[in-house]
């Protein structure tokens, strides 16, 4: 029996929303829809320059749409999600033992267990114990460093899921 890990972490709006934006590239699916706008962007460009089409305000307000589609409506979404939401208010309180992590904050409380958690990946600034191919519970690595605990998680993690 290993023992319990806890940390305390905050969750303001930005880091969530860096954290959703680093999500995509695990997913198919997202990388997918969240290329369609860039592309249609690049097709736009290319159709205005063989054209010898004269750029307009609209235009140009089009092509701001197709390459910050995803990241504007990501930060609207993630917005609205957390709007009046008693179940964003952190701080949350994390614990990771041997039968897997449990997240409580001042309205919630939920356990994952080690077997749902398909994979766990670690960015530069999170990491991230994915329970689908797009939703994952994200931990800043910061906020682990100054608990002196991401080394404690990391080891716990590798031996439960593996290393991705």
């Amino acid at each position: 029996m290993q023992d319990l890990i806890r940390v305390s972490i905050s969750f303001p709006f930005w880091t969530a929303y860096r954290a959703t934006l680093q999500i995509i590239p695990h997913s198919l699916i997202q990388i997918i829809f969240s290329a369609i706008f860039p592309v249609a962007g690049v097709v736009l460009i290319y159709l205005w320059i063989t054209n010898n089409h004269t750029i307009e305000l609209m235009d140009i307000g089009l092509l701001f749409l197709c390459f910050f589609f995803t990241p504007l409506i990501t930060c609207i979404s993630l917005f609205l999600a957390r709007r009046r939401n008693p179940l964003s208010i952190g701080p949350f309180l994390h614990t990771f033992d041997d039968e897997g992590i449990q997240l409580s904050g001042e309205s919630f409380s939920m356990s994952v267990k080690w077997p749902a958690i398909k994979k766990v990946v670690e960015s530069n600034s999170f990491m991230f114990f994915f329970v689908t191919s797009a939703q994952a519970i994200s931990l800043p690595i910061d906020q682990l460093q100054a608990a002196g605990c991401l080394e404690s998680v990391r080891t716990l993690a590798l031996s439960k899921v593996g290393k991705q």
